[in-house]
């Protein structure tokens, strides 16, 4: 690891997805009220990993089964969610998100992406750039982070719940 104390990197880098989070729920979600920050997290999860049991997904989320239950029930009402039946066990079902579902997801993608263009118009050219390259930088290193924390044992403070 670089001289720089792993504290004061991981202070940084805190900050900047503290900023970025901050900045997406604030501005540039679309119409929040369509979806429930708890919607949101739960059709981003099965959208991006895939279908899955809800045990699986309630422990992904840290919510309890009967709390994930009811909302995967809720969303099903509202045709975001299917359910589908297990290959690896006919007596269970998995979590998937319907066409519905992926569609309201891309559209609220694409409102997004054309939500931060316009902010980034307020920013210089120098300025608009150096953060496209951050990103171009730290986007892959980001979804190495994702990777390793995925894959990790629970963080201490989950053990103690």
């Amino acid at each position: 690891m670089a001289r720089q104390p792993v504290a004061d990197m991981a202070k940084a880098v805190a900050e900047m997805i503290d900023t970025g989070t901050d900045l997406t729920w604030r501005y540039l979600l679309s119409n929040r009220k369509e979806l429930s920050a708890s919607a949101t997290l739960v059709l981003n999860r099965v959208n991006r990993e895939g279908p899955m049991r809800l045990t699986a997904l309630a422990a992904a989320e840290d919510t309890s089964q009967p709390a994930m239950t009811q909302l995967v029930q809720r969303m099903e009402r509202q045709g975001l969610l299917e359910r589908l039946s297990d290959p690896e066990d006919g007596r269970a079902a998995l979590v998937a998100i319907s066409d519905a579902g992926r569609e309201l997801w891309d559209l609220r993608t694409d409102r997004r992406r054309e939500r931060l263009a316009a902010l980034l118009t307020g920013l210089s050219t120098e300025d608009a750039l150096t953060l496209w390259l951050a990103a171009q930088v730290a986007m892959p290193i980001l979804r190495q982070l994702l990777d390793i924390a995925a894959s990790e044992a629970p963080h201490p403070a989950d053990a103690a719940k």
